[in-house]
């Protein structure tokens, strides 16, 4: 567009000045809000002064709506003015908006080419720099989120440029998922710490999401501990065996075997075996061993 297309656009005021009483207004409030300036209000006043604050607020409310009245009259003109102005132009902002619309278009295509071919180049030095590892955590989408810088897509941005910031970002990078991966050696909360710095790039964020995931584990651990213990009922020390009776019954039920048919099995056996009991029960003893056909021999082979 050359200066020759210029147009001066010519507005004549006609309506003058705006004549109204307003010097009246003024004293006229300064009389009626005088007496309430500095007022102080006691408790006992407190129904009186909210009388007087209702019909004050009603007093604004009332020259408000004069003050507006007044400004639709005074503004009509221009209003029509803006209202013919607006159509007369109408035909600039469809210009205006067409061309700007189409520039947009070929501007995001621009920068979506450039996004593309900088994140071809990022997974290039990527490989190169430490092989297929760091190239398979940068092709992800979370990550690449961040790591490409909005401002490389600018027009001002040269490619020299950007590719030295891939380059030296991408160190960065290597060397923070280093120190993760050695301090994840410790602990359990090294997953944790990978997920958040894939999500946020930020190796702080990433070792303190491992704190705090391995704090909580171990006071998940403490607290399974606690209750495992408290579950655990106490020992009780096994009750004492009772002491051997000082008197034994003097009459004893048993039940007597039967005669077995095997003529084997009713042959003597002789076991040596010594016995230990009062004097005094001696006659017991012959009498439960005669019942169960025990011989009781001394050592000479006499039968007691």
């Amino acid at each position: 567009m050359t200066e020759q297309e210029q147009f001066d656009l010519i507005v004549t005021p006609a309506a003058g000045s705006v004549a109204s009483n307003i010097a009246d207004l003024e004293a006229w409030i300064k009389k009626v809000s005088e007496p309430y300036i500095g007022q102080v209000v006691t408790e006992d006043q407190v129904k009186f002064a909210k009388k007087d604050l209702a019909a004050l607020r009603k007093l604004k409310t009332a020259l408000e709506d004069e003050r507006k009245k007044a400004k639709a009259i005074i503004m009509a003109p221009y209003t029509d003015f803006e209202m013919l102005y607006k159509k007369a132009v109408a035909s600039l902002d469809s210009a205006i908006s067409g061309i700007d619309i189409q520039v947009k278009e070929i501007e995001a295509a621009a920068k979506e080419k450039k996004r593309r071919s900088i994140e071809e180049f990022i997974k290039t030095e990527a490989k190169n720099l430490r092989g297929e590892s760091l190239l398979i955590k940068m092709e992800r989408e979370d990550v690449m989120s961040w790591f490409l810088e909005p401002r490389w897509l600018n027009a001002s941005e040269t490619d020299t440029s950007v590719q030295l910031a891939v380059r030296e970002k991408l160190v960065r990078v290597s060397r923070d998922l280093d120190c993760i991966l050695k301090t994840s050696e410790q602990g359990i909360g090294g997953p944790a710490a990978y997920d958040e710095y894939y999500r946020t790039g930020s190796l702080s964020a990433a070792l303190d999401k491992k704190m705090q995931v391995e704090a909580i584990q171990k006071q998940q651990e403490a607290e399974a501990a606690a209750a495992k213990q408290a579950e655990t009922p106490i020992q009780a020390a096994p009750p004492a065996a009772p002491a051997p009776s000082a008197v034994i019954p003097q009459q004893v039920v048993f039940t007597i075997p039967d005669e077995p048919e095997d003529p084997s099995l009713t042959k003597w056996f002789q076991l040596p075996v010594v016995l230990v009991f009062p004097k005094y029960k001696l006659p017991l003893i012959k009498d439960i061993a005669s019942k169960l056909g025990i011989k009781i021999l001394k050592p000479n082979q006499k039968e007691v």
